[in-house]
């Protein structure tokens, strides 16, 4: 355990304390490769421009999109992601500073182009260092060309096309090497496919568990097949609405003729990083020699019956190790990120005090909670025992809305609702979220920590996540939060199978279905045969989209699947919905309003909104950049 937990700390954190050797000037020989030691501060110095995708105040991948949604009377400040949902952000202020490091007070900065430099100059000099052996300095080139191909694609997935950058190029190289144009959306997918091949080829498989965070083949082949996909996506691969997106010399920066073999090659990728997940593991790396390199994770008695099985499975695969290395591809181990899941999502300890206890404000959107299947593996909407009903009154006899009866699995995993129950502080709560409860409404407008739908988001929270009321102190859950989980490989393959060849194969259902069988729902062509059988079209679609947000739910990657789908305008426009939070009646409380945003109203802008502006301090500098569409 306390190998895992130092992993974290070392690998995830960020080796924050090699910043001194690493000036910020030019970087020289004998400034960092005298030692092997040294030149292994380096390896790890090259992963602190990754950007934290976790939690309200680093990242917009979690609260920006529709599924989870920070309290009305947190400011833009302290919830960065609220500049994307009301459109306060523009190319003279930005909260994310990725590009380059000038955000406005309160966001965070990165400057991933200073990381990817740094990569590129450990390639130029690891081969070089005598202490460092052979075998390790292929490694830590492999690791370099991963994050070279990492930090491409995280600025390509928020700006769009972005200048690339192919080698080391010194802090007093003439303006011709430093100041050049962006370059066309499909050349950097391929650039960037290159750089996670080359990092493919040198990289082990796995990792044991004193190396848990640093690059392997498998993130590398998965990353690739990720932004193969985006892709070959509708906002990217013949999109109209960049006819004209062209750099100064008339050279178009986007494709919008659309190209149906884009999803082939996603395709591929997904089954390259399949295949070597299903791989087995040799002897000692997994429980058996049948064991395979990467896999769902399975904590349940098979006993059990298959909702409290699916339930368990799913969320402990989240919170009961501190390190899931069965599933997670790539994690990240940032505990004060961990933290604020935790103290800002549990239920409120002590009515009337917002200062001490659990701080309810990270919650799930009604929406999130509509998304999720019946016990039968289908839409609300769609499954025989719901479509019908009223799910927003409450039965006879009853105390709590139908929304909230006969669900699947993966919903009593996640989410926490009024007269439900939610562990934490060591014991089984049952909640109570109306009007003047103890975990619900303050009927104040003025008090900050309180759900601004009725709802709570129990997937990050373990039972042992607890407050001691008398030391005003919390005991954490520690564990690393998944940038990229299996179960997306397989959603990528049967998304990009049925996008080329029109329908499902077996091996897309096989896919399917492993996910279901994990959550405890029936196989996906068991579920719509209750209705006719699977759907086709457009349909189809829809229901694959739907299938691959509801595994995702709270993970931030619903953020990026609406830009990529083109669904976010309708999706993001739409006013979110609460329950009536100040009803103190069980008929008062189960009436639909409208979310307190803070008096706010969402913007999303085509095609502006589908990118972050480019920073005018960038462009000013740069007279061959030009500014995304809309800004």
């Amino acid at each position: 355990m306390k190998k895992i937990i130092s992993a974290l700390s070392l690998l995830l954190l960020g080796s924050c304390s090699y910043l001194d050797v690493v000036p910020e000037g030019k970087a020289t020989e004998e400034d960092i490769w005298k030692t092997e030691e040294q030149a292994e501060n380096y390896r790890y110095y090259m992963q602190t421009y990754m950007p934290n995708l976790i939690g309200y105040d680093w990242s917009p991948d979690q609260f920006a999109g529709d599924d989870f949604i920070t309290g009305a009377r947190g400011t833009t400040y302290y919830f960065s992601s609220k500049s994307l949902l009301y459109g306060e952000e523009n190319a003279n202020l930005t909260y994310f500073g990725r590009w380059a490091p000038n955000c406005t007070s309160g966001g965070t900065n990165y400057d991933i182009y200073r990381g990817i430099r740094y990569c590129f100059y450990l390639l130029d000099n690891i081969y070089d260092v005598p202490a460092v052996q052979p075998e390790n300095a292929r490694r830590y080139a492999g690791e370099a060309w991963f994050l070279i191909g990492y930090y491409h694609q995280c600025l390509l997935e928020y700006y769009g096309p972005i200048v690339l950058v192919k080698k080391f190029i010194p802090i007093d190289a003439p303006e011709s090497e430093i100041l050049t144009p962006r370059t066309p959306y499909d050349e950097c997918v391929n650039y960037i496919a290159e750089c996670y091949d080359k990092a493919a080829g040198l990289l082990p498989d796995v990792v044991g568990e004193s190396e848990l965070g640093l690059p392997t083949k498998m993130a590398a082949l998965s990353y690739k097949a990720r932004l193969l996909l985006y892709a070959a996506s509708p906002l990217v691969n013949g999109n109209p609405d960049y006819v004209g997106f062209n750099n100064p010399d008339g050279t178009p920066l986007m494709n919008t003729t659309y190209d149906k073999e884009k999803w082939k090659r996603a395709l591929d990728a997904a089954a390259a990083a399949i295949a070597l997940a299903d791989e087995p593991r040799e002897d000692g790396e997994g429980s058996g020699t049948k064991a395979k390199k990467y896999d769902l994770y399975t904590s349940a008695d098979s006993s059990l019956p298959d909702a409290e099985r699916g339930r368990k499975n799913y969320h402990d695969a989240f919170v009961e190790e501190p390190w899931n290395g069965t599933e997670f591809i790539l994690a990240k181990g940032a505990q004060s990120g961990i933290e604020a899941l935790q103290r800002y999502g549990g239920p409120r300890s002590i009515k009337g005090n917002m200062s001490k206890g659990w701080k309810t404000t990270l919650v799930p959107t009604m929406e999130a909670v509509e998304m999720y299947y019946t016990k039968n593996g289908l839409p609300l909407d769609v499954d025989p025992q719901t479509k019908d009903e009223d799910l927003y009154s409450v039965a006879p006899g009853d105390n709590t809305a139908r929304l909230h009866r006969n669900r699947e699995p993966r919903f009593y995993a996640s989410i926490g609702f009024d007269r439900g129950t939610f562990e934490i502080d060591d014991k089984i709560v049952n909640l109570q979220l109306r009007g003047g409860e103890l975990h619900g409404s303050t009927l104040k407008e003025t008090d900050e920590y309180q759900s601004c739908t009725g709802y709570l988001c129990q997937k990050w929270i373990h039972k042992s996540s607890s407050y001691n009321q008398s030391k005003n102190s919390y005991n954490y859950r520690k564990y690393a939060y998944p940038y990229l989980r299996l179960p997306e490989l397989f959603y990528n393959y049967a998304e990009a199978d049925f996008e080329y060849n029109g329908s499902l194969s077996n091996l897309s259902l096989e896919y399917l279905n492993r996910v279901r069988t994990r959550c405890g729902l029936p196989r996906f062509q068991d579920s719509w045969a209750l209705v006719g059988g699977i759907p086709t079209g457009k349909e189809l679609r829809k229901v694959l989209h739907q299938e691959r947000s509801i595994e995702f739910l709270f993970e931030g990657r619903r953020f990026h699947d609406l830009r990529r789908w083109k669904e976010a305008p309708e999706v993001m426009n739409k006013e979110p919905r609460s329950w009536n939070r100040d009803g103190k009646t069980q008929e008062e409380f189960y009436q639909v309003i409208p979310a307190n945003q803070g008096g706010r109203v969402r913007v999303f802008e085509a095609p502006k909104s589908y990118w972050l502006a480019i920073p005018m301090s960038q462009i000013n500098k740069n007279p061959n950049l030009v500014q995304n569409p809309g800004y």
